[in-house]
């Protein structure tokens, strides 16, 4: 007769192993006795795993350890060099000694099946392991690629990028592996990091959160964001030379012209520490906090591939990397260099490249008025952004090359569903201003923004103002857009639904493009291109215009641009600035070549000749004629009324006829 299965007594003894408090055996002393790396997991040092080899990984385990009172691990560090292994070892530690479920986090679902594929391996590698985990392909399927159930709990491994593996699931423990390839958002429920560790709250202080990763963006790295919110640990070793302990920092390394050689040299006292003195550094190395007034919640490390021991990456491969990026950062391609920081420094990249400062700008303000037109101004162009309870405006004055003026900007108040506002800009947009020359200039070309919670009201005052160039318009950030759409969209349809021929257009503004071309020249104070301030602009103006700055991203290898600021921060003046550029390329400007800036200027300030074709200046040479003609316009007009111009253009013909 068999023995029969008494369910008693097995209930007794289950419960009898969960009254046991978790074992004294801290996670890399577990790791030095047990655990071992698997030929096929493709490692350059397969088989028993020693932490001795990597000295700096024996405080990241300790403090993952049940024994450890810190409830999260961060660890920002150079690609291959510990966060994946140390990972490895918690969870098979915990699978041994302290079982519950376990929650591990990847970015994609191509990595999670390498990671699950690794776990697998090691299961397989560990007798330990292997004893309490389910076999694979069991016939109740408890050991799968996403499921690896085991004595005491389960080990769910699932991809970042779902809100249902972040929120069925109840675990003792996290492990989030390269968390800034995660997800910004999870299905519109918020950010992962969070909901993952919301996994944990029914274990109270006994659960812990491992994260890890290398870091990619500075302002929007999420393993960044952690570490500096942690005690933020760095190793430091000793010189062995004076005995100096010290952070081995990128700037401390030298190498020779011919890239044979590279060395370390000691901010104390300036020897030249050699790669094989690395062995004894790192053993004889320690972890030093340097945030004192951290909460002990989180335990933060950061760590470069500097550390990597010997055979691994040796400091004169950095040092060729480094120059190979420097020559790609030179040529205006910054990938290399990003990759460099993020995978070997540990370092945040700041992709971000500064346009002009506020007040740089702010200093370059020349004595003339707004509403006034410095000679060299030859067309006008005016810019409206649209807010829900007032226009802003922006007059640009162009000259040859492209050199622009700020003419006008001001703000005019009002809800645009109200008729009034819009009549307000009517009679700016319709007044003439006079050029130095006499000649009373009116706007070539307005743009209005669409794009806000007034669309029908934008397009119902440009649907009747096509004939004066007053569009309506729409940004369009996608990189590589031109400044403004070849043709228009209709946007007006008939109670058949078909598109009115002769109804109200919308023209799309290539914004990041727009950003660029004003950008490379913010600081040019004279010549093509140049730009020219009011000193009656505000001060507001000009935090406006250098609100937001340029990040550089690379998605599958390429560099993608694009234009950020801070949330609290307005940008109304660059915006309106982008659709003045918009203008002046919608009325060809930026094709004018030199004969046609003189042709224009013509048409403003046409040459006196006398009956034989020759200037005529009866009372002075020619040089001095152009020198008392340049003095004139150095003198802007201000803005008259209607009979004083009448006047003006009298007395200019009567002087031209004598």
């Amino acid at each position: 007769m068999g023995a029969i299965a008494d369910g008693f007594l097995s209930y007794c003894m289950h419960f009898g192993e969960g009254l046991m408090p978790d074992p004294d055996m801290w996670v890399d002393e577990w790791a030095d006795r047990y655990m071992v790396i698997p030929k096929k997991s493709g490692a350059a040092e397969a088989g028993p795993y020693r932490t001795e080899r990597t000295p700096y990984a024996r405080e990241v385990m300790r403090c993952l350890s049940p024994l450890h009172p810190c409830r999260r691990v961060v660890v920002m560090g150079a690609s291959q060099l510990l966060k994946t292994q140390v990972g490895l070892n918690w969870i098979s530690a915990s699978i041994h000694q302290a079982p519950a479920n376990i929650l591990c986090l990847l970015p994609t679902i191509p990595v999670t099946k390498r990671v699950s594929s690794r776990i697998a391996d090691t299961i397989k590698a560990v007798p330990e392991l292997r004893a309490r985990v389910a076999e694979p392909r069991s016939r109740d399927a408890r050991n799968t690629i996403d499921t690896k159930e085991f004595d005491g709990g389960t080990l769910y491994i699932a991809t970042a990028g779902s809100a249902s593996n972040l929120a069925e699931i109840p675990a003792r423990y996290v492990y989030g592996d390269e968390i800034d390839r995660w997800e910004l958002s999870v299905d519109g429920e918020g950010d992962p990091i969070e909901l993952a560790e919301a996994r944990t709250s029914t274990f109270g202080y006994n659960s812990k959160v491992y994260f890890s990763s290398s870091p990619t963006l500075a302002g929007q790295s999420r393993i960044a964001s952690l570490e500096a919110d942690s005690d933020r640990r760095r190793y430091h070793v000793p010189c062995p030379h004076c005995g100096h302990r010290h952070e081995l920092v990128w700037e401390n390394v030298r190498w020779d012209a011919e890239l044979t050689e590279a060395w370390m040299i000691c901010p104390d006292c300036g020897a030249e520490i050699r790669s094989n003195d690395k062995t004894e550094m790192l053993a004889a190395g320690d972890w030093v906090v340097t945030r004192s007034d951290s909460d002990g919640i989180t335990v933060g490390f950061q760590i470069s591939a500097l550390y990597a021991p010997l055979g691994w990456v040796a400091w004169i491969s950095l040092a060729r990397q480094y120059v190979k990026a420097k020559a790609a950062l030179d040529r205006g391609d910054q990938e290399p260099m990003q990759v460099f920081y993020n995978t070997r420094l540990a370092k945040c990249w700041d992709g971000a490249q500064e346009t002009a400062k506020a007040d740089t700008l702010k200093a370059r303000a020349e004595d003339y008025q707004l509403r006034t037109i410095p000679a060299g101004v030859l067309i006008l162009t005016a810019a409206v952004d649209v807010q829900p309870n007032r226009l802003e405006l922006m007059i640009w004055g162009w000259g040859e090359g492209m050199e622009r003026w700020v003419i006008d900007y001001q703000v005019l108040w009002g809800a645009p569903s109200d008729d009034a506002v819009w009549r307000d800009l009517d009679a700016v947009l319709t007044a003439h201003i006079p050029h130095p020359s006499g000649v009373p200039l009116s706007i070539a070309a307005t743009l209005i923004d669409s794009g806000g919670h007034n669309t029908q009201d934008v397009y119902a005052y440009c649907r009747l103002r096509r004939h004066r160039k007053v569009l309506s318009i729409k940004g369009a950030s996608r990189p590589g857009r031109p400044v403004i759409a070849q043709k228009p969209t209709k946007v007006d349809v008939s109670h058949r639904g078909k598109v009115e021929k002769h109804g109200a257009e919308l023209w799309f503004v290539g914004t990041d493009t727009a950003k660029d071309w004003l950008a490379s020249r913010w600081l040019l104070d004279a010549g093509p291109g140049a730009i020219h301030f009011s000193k009656d602009l505000p001060d507001e103006f000009y935090n406006q215009l250098t609100a937001e700055r340029r990040l550089v991203r690379y998605r599958k290898g390429h560099a993608i641009s694009e234009w950020t600021k801070n949330k609290a921060d307005r940008n109304e003046a660059l915006d309106v600035s982008v659709y003045n550029l918009a203008a002046a390329n919608f009325l060809g400007l930026h094709r004018y070549q030199a004969a046609d800036w003189v042709r224009r200027k013509q048409q403003i300030d046409p040459p006196t000749r006398d009956l034989f074709g020759a200037a005529s200046n009866e009372t002075a040479s020619a040089d001095t004629a152009v020198q008392a003609s340049a003095q004139k316009r150095e003198a802007p007009t201000p803005i008259t009324s209607n009979a004083d111009r009448h006047q003006q253009l009298m007395e200019r013909l009567r002087s031209r006829r004598q």
